[in-house]
């Protein structure tokens, strides 16, 4: 099993190909393209592509079919839908399905041996056994949808996910234990963020709470994170809620705490931050990028995590921010990541609406009796350089 200074045997370039469906499976891959900016190396990405660019008829609307069921599907009926696909489904046997939409990329990449980064599973389906096919696999649990073969290295954040794809079948030669992989933004004020939270849980002030929501923002959630926020403000907490443009979340920030009578900050990437957080402050992006940068400016004002359990959990499992993630868990990864925060005790979960409306209390409880403290550290001294690494190996030879 390689770790972080593994070989390479090809010409130093690069092919990237995203799904662009939600934020987590494109925020991995995003992470490493950030990393070798950060290095100088970008230039070996010959092309950076998505499935849709690729794709034509049929198989165009098959992957458009599956992000409208992302997008639409994580609530009510359709919801359960979603999630019972979700969970039965297996990339390493290709159905028709995955014929009609891997049929472009297939013609696309096949007789290219130039090495190609994928972070969706379904792709490492779609284009098994391709030379050069590299798996970019950043959460840190593995469910079995996970679990594909076919890719000639896999990048995984630790020893114990590296075991699972081992037992699926791999080779441990193809595997690379890489750390956890957080935004390089982040990474790089990590030391000095955490010791601020840190100091801030040793005084009687008030802390201030990150709010996020997953892609696709489903109904459910921002119910949750609203309550959530509600119940910290009123028991004289702070607030930070970053979500998209136009989204569900933002909308429902707006309606629910101008119903409650409480004061709206709202920014955007235009406005300057205000040097004192304001006791709501919504912000607003546009793109992941937006969100990435803005997120990197306000992290060292956190105290703690409110979201669901998707890839911030590496925040709270490498950069000792506690995390409160919001039930329902959508998804095969959100459960199993929730299992691994509550038992690594760096967070706990909001499972209903009282759970959401108590925050405010636990949180003050938590502050005074140092379990917030205590959270963090658990959450601290992790491997967290993780796209680093994997930006150094794709440029060896």
């Amino acid at each position: 099993m390689n770790e972080a200074n593994g070989n390479m045997s090809e010409a130093l370039c690069l092919n990237v190909l995203y799904t662009n469906i939600g934020r987590g499976h494109p925020f991995y891959l995003d992470g490493i393209m950030e990393a070798m900016i950060r290095q100088g190396t970008i230039a070996v990405v010959r092309n950076k592509t998505d499935v849709f660019d690729l794709s034509r008829g049929s198989a165009l609307l098959a992957w458009k079919a599956a992000r409208w069921i992302y997008s639409h599907g994580s609530s009510g009926l359709l919801g359960n839908l979603y999630s019972h696909l979700r969970s039965n489904r297996n990339y390493n046997r290709r159905n028709r399905f995955m014929t009609i939409m891997g049929r472009d990329i297939i013609r696309h990449f096949n007789n290219n041996e130039t090495p190609l980064l994928v972070a969706h599973p379904s792709l490492v389906g779609i284009l098994a056994d391709r030379q050069n096919l590299m798996y970019q696999h950043g959460e840190l649990v593995a469910p079995s949808e996970s679990l594909v073969l076919g890719a000639n290295k896999v990048f995984v954040p630790t020893a114990d996910v590296a075991d699972k794809f081992i037992a699926a079948g791999y080779n441990s030669e193809k595997m690379m234990i890489t750390g956890l992989c957080i935004e390089p933004a982040l990474v790089r004020q990590a030391k000095d963020t955490f010791d601020m939270r840190i100091k801030r849980y040793r005084c009687n002030k008030p802390l201030t709470g990150a709010f996020f929501s997953s892609g696709a923002e489903p109904q459910v959630h921002t119910h949750m994170l609203v309550a959530a926020a509600i119940s910290l403000v009123k028991e004289e907490n702070k607030v930070v809620v970053i979500a998209r443009h136009g989204g569900r979340l933002a909308k429902a920030v707006k309606a629910a705490f101008s119903a409650a009578g409480f004061e709206l900050a709202i920014i955007d990437r235009t406005d300057a931050i205000p040097h004192n957080t304001p006791p709501v402050l919504l912000v607003l992006h546009r793109s992941r990028r937006e969100e990435n940068i803005l997120t990197a400016h306000l992290f060292e004002r956190f105290d703690f995590l409110v979201a669901p359990a998707h890839e911030r959990t590496n925040w709270a499992m490498g950069l000792g921010l506690p995390m409160f993630a919001v039930f329902p868990h959508i998804g095969p990864f959100a459960p199993a990541n929730m299992e691994l925060v509550v038992k690594s005790g760096v967070g706990e979960e909001l499972r209903t609406t009282i759970d959401a409306r108590l925050l405010g209390t636990h949180i003050k409880r938590y502050h005074s009796s140092g379990r917030l403290l205590e959270m963090a550290k658990r959450g601290w001294g992790r491997k967290i350089d993780g796209f680093s690494q994997i930006a150094k190996f794709l440029i060896t030879k």
